[in-house]
């Protein structure tokens, strides 16, 4: 059967596959035949035994593409697997990245600063690149439009995490109020209690 790697923890080394039937496959590391450790996000191929577990783990033919080789790049950089209270700003960033087009669920104000303030910095180093090598401000167009969707995506979730829309985030366009509510908004503590958007994000 195909499926996908839903979960997967070092901890445990056990993991959660989505399969193509729609259900859900618990499998354990000595059942995973792939070369490179199984992650998030792999495509798989593998049997069921008469327990329901997910066994002969194996990499899908062909199921490399850009994104999942972006996402392997990312995790050279950053554990995404440690506990969240040892992440760095470069996790927080990577983590962002990794849920570049997630709007649902929610982000707490670590999450989303940290984000923003590695976003500013690598803003920063293109603009310096664009003035050394005078070109013209491309290296910071192509960074700005890459980091679109990342950065509206942490921002609906940091909204969700106060328990607002996320359609709020467009009340930045009323003049002057606007962006100073907003900006209240992405600065207010979590809501502790759970929401339609999930768990407390810490």
């Amino acid at each position: 059967m195909k499926g996908q790697i839903l979960d997967y923890s070092v901890q445990t080394n056990s993991g959660i596959i989505s399969g193509d039937d729609q259900n859900r496959y618990e499998f354990t590391d000595a059942e995973w035949r792939g070369q490179n450790s199984p992650k998030r996000g792999d495509h798989v191929d593998f049997d069921i035994s008469p327990e329901g577990q997910a066994v002969q783990v194996f990499n899908a033919l062909g199921s490399s593409n850009p994104i999942q080789q972006i996402s392997q790049q990312l995790d050279k950089i950053s554990n995404q697997d440690q506990a969240e209270s040892q992440f760095n700003m470069i996790d927080w960033f990577v983590k962002c990245l990794k849920n570049y087009a997630n709007f649902t669920g929610r982000a707490r104000r670590k999450e989303y600063w940290f984000f923003v303030l590695v976003y500013l910095i690598a803003m920063i180093i293109t603009l310096i690149v664009d003035s050394v090598l005078r070109t013209r401000g491309i290296f910071t167009g192509i960074f700005i439009l890459a980091m679109v969707i990342p950065s509206l995506s942490v921002a609906v979730r940091r909204l969700h995490d106060i328990n607002k829309s996320g359609w709020y985030w467009l009340i930045q366009m009323i003049p002057l109020v606007g962006p100073i509510l907003v900006l209240i908004w992405l600065a207010t503590e979590t809501k502790p209690e759970v929401n339609q958007w999930g768990q407390p994000a810490k």
